[in-house]
C-alpha cells in the first residue's frame, strides 16, 4: 500500500511541477507582451537619414582611399585637391564613383552596393568638403 502511496505521491509532485512550469510561462509571455504593446514611439528606431546613410557608406566603402589619399584620391576636407575636379560637380562625380574612373573601383569594388547609397557617400564627401554648396538640385 506504500508502494503505490508514494506512486500517486511522485505523480502529484510531477503534476504541480507542470503547474508552476505553465505558470513561469504565462507570466513571462504575459509580460513580454505588454512590454511590446508599451513601446514609446520615441524611442522606436527612426529611418536614417540621406547624410547618415552617406556617412555610413562613405565610412564602409570610400574611407580607405579618400582619407589617405590612395591612388590619388582626392582627400575629404581638402578643398584645393577637390576644386582640380570637374566644374559638373556633383552629377560627374556620382557617375564616377558609381561606374569607376582611372585607378578608383566602380563602387568601392563592391558592385552590390545601390547606386542610391553610392551618390549619398558621394553627397556626404561634398558636404563635408564644401559644407556651404548647395550641391546639384533634385
Amino acid at each position: 500500500m506504500r508502494i503505490v502511496r508514494l506512486g500517486q505521491q511522485a505523480e502529484h509532485e510531477q503534476e504541480r511541477g507542470g503547474m508552476r512550469q505553465m505558470r513561469r510561462l504565462l507570466t513571462i509571455s504575459g509580460l513580454l507582451v505588454m512590454a511590446a504593446c508599451s513601446s514609446n514611439p520615441a524611442t522606436e528606431p527612426q529611418p536614417a537619414t540621406s547624410n547618415e546613410v552617406g556617412r555610413q557608406a562613405y565610412t564602409e566603402y570610400c574611407a580607405g582611399c579618400h582619407e589617405t589619399g590612395m591612388l590619388g584620391a582626392p582627400i575629404v576636407g581638402d578643398k584645393a585637391y577637390w576644386r582640380e575636379r570637374s566644374p559638373m560637380w556633383q552629377a560627374v562625380l556620382m557617375e564616377h564613383a558609381r561606374e569607376g574612373y582611372y585607378d578608383m573601383p566602380a563602387k568601392g569594388s563592391r558592385p552590390e552596393v545601390s547606386d542610391d547609397t553610392i551618390d549619398r557617400a558621394t553627397e556626404y564627401m561634398l558636404e563635408i568638403t564644401f559644407p556651404d554648396y548647395p550641391g546639384d538640385p533634385r
